[in-house]
C-alpha cells in the first residue's frame, strides 16, 4: 500500500523511521526543509522517496499529515486536488476532524492521531479518533501504522486535547522531572552521569511496573514507602510543595494551547 507523508520534522521523521523498519509500505515523503530532507533521505536510503513540494507527491491510498497546524491551509488545496478517495491521517495538535474535513474536502476519509516520541523505541502511545467519512477499515489501517511503535487506543474526539497534554506532551514533562531529580542528586554529591542514569532508569522501571504488573500508582507508592522511612519523608515534601497542583496546572496549560491551535492560534 502506498503511503505519503507530508511533513517530516521531529514526529514525522520518527514515524518515517518506524514505517521504514516495518517494511510494509511504499513510502513517499514530502519535506520542504532541504537540510532535514537530505539528512533523513540519507538515513533511509533508496527505499524511501523524498520530494520538496507537495505538488511532486504522487497519488497514494494513505496520506499522513504531519505539518505544523498553521500550515494546514497551505496544503489543503493540494489535498482537495487528489483524484480519488483516500485515507487522511492527521497528527496536527488541536486540529479537529471537523475542521480537517472542511479544509480538505469530501474525498478524504479522516482519522486523527496523537502519537508521542516514544514511538522511536517501540514504547509509544497513540490515541486515534474517527472523523468524517472514515470507516472501520480505515481505523484498522491507522491502528496498524502506529502499533508498529507501541500502544494504540481509540478515544472520543472531545478527549483528544487532554490526550495531547498527557501523553503527547507527557514525555517532556517526565523528562523534566528526571532532570530535576538528577540535578538535585548532583547537588547532594552524585556525579552528573550517575545521577541522570539512575533517575532515568528509575522512571523506566517504574513505568514497567505500573504497566506490566498492573499496579496502581498509589499502590506502588504505598509499597515503597515504609512508615517513618526515607520514601515517606520525601513524599510528604512533594505533597506539601504542591506537586499535584503543578501537574494540574501543566495539563491545563497544554490543553488550553491545544484549543488555541484548533482556532488557528
Amino acid at each position: 500500500m502506498k503511503l505519503a507523508m507530508i511533513g517530516a520534522g521531529r514526529m514525522g521523521g520518527t514515524i518515517v523511521r518506524m514505517l521504514q523498519k516495518e517494511g510494509l509500505w511504499s513510502l513517499e515523503v514530502c519535506e520542504p526543509n532541504s537540510k532535514g530532507r537530505e539528512a533523513l533521505s540519507k538515513e533511509m536510503g533508496a527505499g524511501v522517496k523524498f520530494v520538496e513540494k507537495v505538488e511532486e507527491v504522487r497519488e497514494a491510498e494513505v496520506i499522513l499529515l504531519a505539518v505544523k497546524p498553521a500550515m494546514l491551509k497551505e496544503v489543503a488545496g493540494w489535498l482537495q486536488s487528489r483524484k480519488g478517495s483516500y485515507l487522511l491521517i492527521s497528527i496536527l495538535a488541536g486540529v479537529t476532524t471537523e475542521r480537517l474535513g472542511k479544509e480538505v474536502g469530501e474525498k478524504a476519509r479522516v482519522v486523527r492521531a496523537m502519537p508521542n516520541q516514544a514511538l522511536r523505541v517501540g514504547e509509544g502511545v497513540t490515541a486515534l479518533c474517527v472523523g468524517p467519512g472514515a470507516k472501520k477499515e480505515d481505523m484498522e489501517i491507522a491502528r496498524k501504522i502506529f502499533a508498529a511503535g507501541g500502544y494504540v487506543l481509540e478515544i472520543e474526539e472531545e478527549q483528544m486535547d487532554v490526550v495531547t497534554a498527557l501523553s503527547g506532551s507527557g514525555p517532556a514533562f517526565m523528562a523534566k522531572w528526571v532532570e530535576e531529580l538528577a540535578d538535585a542528586a548532583v547537588r547532594a554529591g552524585l556525579t552528573p552521569k550517575a545521577a541522570v542514569e539512575l533517575a532515568a532508569r528509575t522512571m523506566l522501571g517504574t513505568g514497567v511496573l505500573l504497566v506490566r504488573e498492573g499496579i496502581k500508582p498509589g499502590e506502588l507508592c504505598a509499597a515503597v514507602a515504609s512508615p517513618g522511612g526515607t520514601t515517606e519523608a520525601g513524599l510528604k515534601v512533594l505533597q506539601a510543595g504542591g506537586l499535584g497542583g503543578l501537574a494540574e496546572q501543566a495539563m491545563e496549560a497544554a490543553i488550553r494551547r491545544a484549543k488555541e491551535l484548533a482556532k488557528g492560534g
